[in-house]
């Protein structure tokens, strides 16, 4: 980087993280959901109640006897009109997932509409078993707000062991582990 010395860069670095780690919290000093764009740096901090998983303690944890619930919440376009037919979600590209993930786009956005809540809360409820107790391990790319925002979400709600895996596929692919194609989980149709 011609021009910009090492400390300069350092100094832009952390006021940039700082930045965007107290875009989190209100005037009131209660933390928020982050809004756009999703795909950008994230806090190391994980929201109030939910732990950091690091790539190789998740990798540990799932051949442990207890494996926790793996969510990808990596966005994909919703279109109303599909509520009247399959509740099938518009992917581009294929995406691919940590083995055994359940994949429910859009979770994590800043606001859910009510199809979104509901399919969120219904999947959630489907995946644990009705069990509170259930771990639940929420990732998407590196630097994704929308798996700080869905874990922080599933906390609110009364989940208790609740992690997010703040690099997600990237992190995962880093090390080399296998990913497999995913789709995602379809909306609730219209009766």
């Amino acid at each position: 980087m011609a021009g910009i010395s090492l400390k300069s860069f350092s100094l832009i670095s952390t006021f940039l993280l700082l930045s965007c780690a107290s875009n989190i919290y209100s005037e009131k000093g209660k933390e928020s959901y982050r809004g756009l764009p999703y795909h950008a740096p994230t806090t190391q901090i994980p929201p109030r109640g939910v732990e950091r998983v690091s790539a190789k303690d998740l990798k540990e944890l799932l051949s442990s006897n207890n494996k926790p619930a793996l969510i990808d919440v990596y966005g994909a376009i919703f279109r109303e009109e599909s509520l009247d037919f399959d509740g099938a979600w518009l992917v581009s590209t294929p995406r691919e997932n940590i083995p055994n993930s359940v994949w429910l786009p859009n979770v994590g956005k800043q606001e859910l509409n009510p199809v979104v809540e509901l399919y969120f809360r219904t999947q959630l409820q489907n995946i644990t078993a009705e069990s509170k107790e259930a771990t639940l391990v929420f990732y998407c790319i590196e630097d994704c707000w929308m798996s700080w925002n869905a874990a922080k979400r599933a906390d609110e709600w009364g989940y208790k062991n609740v992690l997010w895996f703040r690099e997600g596929v990237d992190g995962w692919n880093d090390n080399q582990w296998s990913l497999e194609v995913g789709e995602p989980i379809n909306l609730p149709v219209n009766n």
